[in-house]
Formats: structure tokens, C-alpha cells, sequence
């Protein structure tokens, strides 16, 4: 005999629109705590199953078990199930179809689901010859267009795609399709740092530091220097101009990702043309972040040590150095004792 909950999970894909909606509704409840999802665990597979019926047959119960299937996605074990399910190309699916509206969701999920190396693999069909790449072609596309029309404070279903991007960049596989010369992606993704929504700041500036980061590695170091607006993208979050970049991880990424262009003979040479010097002496003035100093700090030293004092823009790398070198050592004569100041002797 059925339990209850294997009689609502039943309802899920119910021919009746109430039906779905109903226990839609009741199951979305449970997954939005631990308490519930441990209810649900013995039947997680099943209820994937039920969850993606219901998803595809539309209306209005679509978004409850969208909200459910985030929710359980979380896990990193329903996200084994998930993929053995071929959630990636299922989602890709809708959203190219546009069958199903909730596209915030559907991203949403896959943010989740590439969590995982399997996942990210999934989402760039890699191994699957003319179409690897052709799941993030689409996303990327429909991010960039999405960024570009949505006006300030509009509802933005694509935003979940910026962490999308961040979660794949970890594989070279990703970061070479966003370097491929002649695609424009790398240009697209840098012109979202200057995006009004926070959310895709953060996924661009945690893709871009993660294809900086292997450049060398991955041999696409030239490819990221080619287009020099990509640089002054990349430092416009630091140089402390308005509009002032609110998020501190955005800033630091974007710091650090400079620092390890600083570190190359081709990208020093890259941001001394861009105006980095400059740029990271103004930024340093106010910023508080101690993340974002250290790497501004450890910039300015490189630049110092490759640069003389006569080079046209070396003043502002020397007052970013000299403003850390000032800082450590008023920092080692605070921790040093005073002069004549003795130790208290215990009493006897």
C-alpha cells in the first residue's frame, strides 16, 4: 500500500492542472528545509522523475517543482542523480524551446548542478565533437543580450548564468572556449563588470580571474592581451573612479587577476599601456579591503622592480609602494618594545 507520500509524489504529473499544482505546492514546502528533504529522501528518485513531468507539462505547477528541483540540487548526491537523469540537456531544452517560462529557475539550476566537475563537463559536451560548446554558446549569448536590454531593477532571468560561468572556468575546457580569437565572448563577459546587477559583476569577475589564473598554463595568455579594453574593463572596478564597485570580491578578483598579469613580461608591458599604475594608485587611496590591497601592494612591486623612477608612470607605482612599504613598517615598530621599556618582573 502506497504511504502519503508516494501518493503525492504520484500527483506530480497528474493530467489535472489543480492536481499538479497541489501537490506541487505541498512538495516545494518540504524541500525548502532539511527536515522535509529528509522526509523525501527515500523516494528522491522517483520525485526527480515526477518533478521533471511536471516541469514539462507547463503551467502554473511548472515553477513549484522548478523551486523543489533547486532546492534539491543543493545535495550534492541528488546532483549525481540529476546528471544521471541528463538534467543538463533537459534544461538546455527548455530554455531553448521556450517552452517553459521560468527560465530564473532553469538557471538556477544549472548553476547548482555545475557545481560539480561532472556537471560543468555536462554543460560544455565535451567528447561530443561538433557540439561541445553549443549548450554555452546559447547561455552566453542569451546572457549578453540579456545584459544589454534589461534596464536597471528589471527582473533578469539569465543572472544565474554569471555563476554558471564561474563554476565551468574551472576547466581549461571552458576557459578556451571563451578565449577562441574571432568569438568576442572574452569582450562580452568583460563588459558585464560594468553590469547594475551585482550578480552578474560577481560570476564575470570570477570567470575572468579563473581564465587569468591558467593563461600561462593554458597558452592563452595572448589571447586575453590581444584586445587591450579588456584590461581597462578589468581595472576600471579598481581604480577607485565612479561609479565605485560596491562588491569587495568583485574588486578582489579583478585585483588578483591583475597581479597575476603583472607577473609576465606581456601583461606588465599590457597594463603599463593600459594606464595600471595610475589606475591602481587611485584605487588604493580609498579602498579597505585588505585583500584588495595586498594584491594592489604586490602589484606596485612588480611594476617598481621592472620600472625606473624616470619611466612616465612609475610615480604612481612608487606611492602605492611606498604607501605599503610606510604601512609595514610602522606595523614591525608597533610590535617591537619601546626603547628603555623593561619587562614587569613578577613579585616575589
Amino acid at each position: 500500500m502506497a504511504s502519503e507520500l508516494e501518493e503525492l509524489i504520484g500527483f506530480l504529473d497528474d493530467s489535472r492542472n489543480e492536481v499538479r499544482a497541489m501537490s506541487a505546492e505541498i512538495v516545494a514546502g518540504l524541500t525548502a528545509n532539511a527536515e522535509g528533504i529528509e522526509k523525501l529522501k527515500a523516494l528522491q528518485r522517483p520525485l526527480v522523475v515526477k518533478l521533471f513531468r511536471s516541469v514539462g507539462l507547463g503551467g502554473d505547477p511548472a515553477r513549484k517543482a522548478l523551486v523543489a528541483l533547486v532546492n534539491l540540487s543543493q545535495d550534492p548526491a541528488v546532483v549525481e542523480m540529476l546528471l544521471d537523469l541528463n538534467v543538463v540537456n533537459r534544461v538546455m531544452e527548455f530554455i531553448r524551446d521556450g517552452a517553459v517560462p521560468h527560465v530564473d529557475l532553469l538557471t538556477s539550476l544549472l548553476a547548482n548542478v555545475t557545481i560539480s566537475e561532472r556537471g560543468c563537463k555536462d554543460l560544455l559536451q565535451i567528447g561530443k565533437g561538433s557540439m561541445e560548446g553549443l549548450h554555452m554558446a546559447v547561455l552566453l549569448k542569451k546572457f549578453v543580450v540579456g545584459g544589454i536590454t534589461l534596464c536597471p531593477g528589471d527582473a533578469d532571468p539569465f543572472e544565474h548564468v554569471a555563476s554558471v560561468l564561474t563554476n565551468v572556468t574551472r576547466l581549461p575546457e571552458a576557459r578556451r572556449l571563451l578565449l577562441q580569437p574571432g568569438r568576442g565572448l572574452l569582450q562580452a563577459l568583460v563588459s558585464q563588470l560594468q553590469s547594475w546587477n551585482s550578480l552578474r559583476r560577481l560570476g564575470a569577475s570570477g570567470a575572468l580571474k579563473n581564465c587569468v589564473m591558467s593563461a600561462e598554463e593554458d597558452g592563452t595568455l595572448v589571447c586575453i592581451l590581444e584586445d587591450r579594453t579588456v584590461l581597462t574593463h578589468m581595472l576600471r572596478p579598481i581604480n577607485g573612479q565612479p561609479p565605485v564597485e560596491k562588491e569587495d570580491t568583485v574588486r578582489e578578483c579583478m585585483a588578483e587577476a591583475v597581479l597575476v598579469l603583472a607577473g609576465t613580461d606581456k601583461g606588465r608591458d599590457a597594463l603599463w599601456e593600459a594606464g595600471a599604475p595610475e589606475a591602481l594608485r587611485k584605487g588604493y587611496e580609498d579602498e579597505q579591503h585588505p585583500g584588495v590591497c595586498v594584491a594592489m601592494e604586490r602589484t606596485a612591486e612588480i611594476f617598481l622592480s621592472h620600472s625606473t623612477i624616470d619611466s612616465g608612470v612609475a610615480p604612481g607605482v612608487v606611492g602605492l609602494a611606498s604607501a605599503s612599504a610606510k604601512q609595514q613598517q610602522q606595523q614591525e615598530q608597533e610590535e617591537q618594545p619601546r626603547e628603555g621599556q623593561q619587562e614587569q618582573q613578577p613579585a616575589e
